[in-house]
């Protein structure tokens, strides 16, 4: 199955899923109050990016930062999910070139950081979604950081790419098969005489209606599980191939440091792709 099919089935499973109430990533739930909250302010942002997208739009960095700011200020100390997902909004036009201004990527990495210093707060797919949009580091161009500077945003750009990649890993479950087949709604006890997908209420023996419940709960953690796995595999045909060559081109870049790299690659669990980014970096310092 190609990545697009698969962003294609997880995004209909996923909606199936939060139709059936289920919301999979094992993060607390925030309040309705608050949920509605994080909507007006997504809503904000979106509206923010569609403006700042048109031709005749008027682009002011410095207020836009401070709109960020205010995001960033009220959420920092609520719903850490949701506070995520809003920082990654709000680094989509920071990273997107639209400002024109090399202090955009700074403030990005800014709000990413904010962020990333506690990634297991956060689900790994805004995780990932972050580094996308705000852990960049160029290493040409006039304006690149120099000498110390450059080493520490390296290490810290990497760090923090080998952390959702490990993630990544970890989160992937090897027996599972993609060709499983899947039941988007359970049959009752033949005994009822109901249809497919009848609402457990409907069933006024409690014995069976108990058991329909169980059945339909173990379903539904099934399709959870299904749903999750397709993203995984998505993200993992996409992030370790950028990750490994944005990891090589750092550290093969001056100042020169492969006792670092492989410090920093002792407990990662991707062997193959470790031996061959050493490799590579080794080979281009020559």
């Amino acid at each position: 199955m190609t990545v697009k099919q698969l962003a294609t089935f997880s995004m209909t499973l996923a909606f199936l899923l939060l139709g059936r109430g289920i919301a999979f990533g094992g993060y607390p739930e925030s309040s309705p109050e608050e949920k509605q909250e994080y909507m007006l302010d997504l809503n904000r942002i979106d509206t923010m990016e569609i403006s700042l997208s048109r031709k005749d739009s008027i682009r002011d960095l410095k207020a836009y930062e401070n709109f960020a700011d205010t995001i960033n200020k009220k959420w920092c100390q609520k719903n850490r999910a949701d506070y995520a997902r809003l920082m990654s909004a709000i680094c989509r036009p920071l990273s997107s070139g639209i400002f024109k201004e090399r202090r955009q990527h700074d403030l990005a990495r800014k709000y990413a950081l904010s962020i990333l210093e506690k990634p297991d707060d956060i689900s790994i797919y805004t995780e990932l979604e972050l580094i996308g949009c705000g852990m960049m580091t160029n290493t040409i161009g006039p304006d690149i950081p120099q000498g110390e500077e450059f080493a520490k945003r390296r290490k810290e750009d990497v760090a923090i790419r080998l952390h959702a990649w490990t993630r990544l890993i970890n989160a992937i479950d090897p027996n599972w098969n993609s060709n499983d087949r899947l039941f988007l709604s359970i049959t009752p006890p033949e005994s009822t005489g109901f249809p497919s997908g009848v609402a457990p209420e409907a069933i006024k023996d409690a014995k069976l209606r108990k058991e329909y419940e169980a059945a339909i709960q173990s379903n539904n953690q099934k399709l959870e599980k299904h749903a999750e796995q397709h993203k995984l595999h998505m993200w993992l045909e996409i992030f370790p191939k950028g990750a490994e060559k944005y990891i090589v081109g750092l550290y093969s870049h001056p100042p020169f440091d492969t006792g670092e790299l492989k410090k920093m690659l002792d407990n990662f669990p991707d062997k193959e792709a470790k031996a061959r980014i050493i490799e590579a970096v080794e080979k281009n310092i020559r």
